[in-house]
């Protein structure tokens, strides 16, 4: 459902695109403008607490528009960036990362994901591997599942957390008619 003014849009989007991250991490979301677009990142990466193994970090990156929409306002995305790193002798190397930046890489339109990674046809991480969109939601059960990161609040709560704002926000996306540009 569209808010009633551009300001409610915005922090609409922003509450619950925070909340979802709280299941993971009490740090605190960076919110800015860069002319019409908004962008929420975590600047520097965050740590990320997990059940074993080498420490995890995570950098989270969402711009936005906020436009009028059936007579109301929504908040409309135009990139994200998601990215796994690990911490190796003091640095942080990226594990896996999640793109869509179309505006940026006008003959890459499409999301993709990069993974660390070299075999006989070289690295693996400058290429693009295409993807689904992805939801800022299906990162974080990928971190919680496949790499142990510690959920912070119980099974139930972050479970029903993650379900609700995802629901929401493909009840409201505007790309499900979206054509595949490969």
């Amino acid at each position: 459902m569209p808010a009633k003014n551009a300001n409610d849009a915005d922090n609409n989007f922003a509450y619950f695109f925070r909340e979802s991250l709280s299941v993971v991490t009490n740090s605190y979301l960076t919110g800015r403008r860069e002319g019409d677009k908004r962008v929420l990142l975590y600047e520097p990466p965050v740590k990320l607490e997990r059940k074993g193994g080498d420490p995890l970090s995570m950098a989270v990156t969402q711009t936005y528009l906020i436009s009028g929409v059936n007579g109301g306002f929504k908040a409309k995305t135009t990139s994200y960036s998601y990215e796994l790193m690990v911490k190796k002798d003091r640095n942080l190397e990226t594990i896996v990362e999640f793109h869509w930046h179309p505006d940026i890489t006008p003959k890459l339109k499409w999301p993709h994901v990069h993974i660390k990674g070299n075999t006989a046809e070289g690295e693996l991480g400058r290429k693009h591997f295409p993807t689904a969109r992805l939801a800022v939601e299906d990162f974080l059960r990928f971190l919680i599942r496949d790499f142990d990161v510690k959920p912070r609040l119980s099974y139930a709560v972050w479970k029903e957390i993650l379900t609700r704002n995802k629901r929401e926000f493909v009840a409201n996306a505007s790309w499900l008619d979206w054509k595949p540009l490969i």
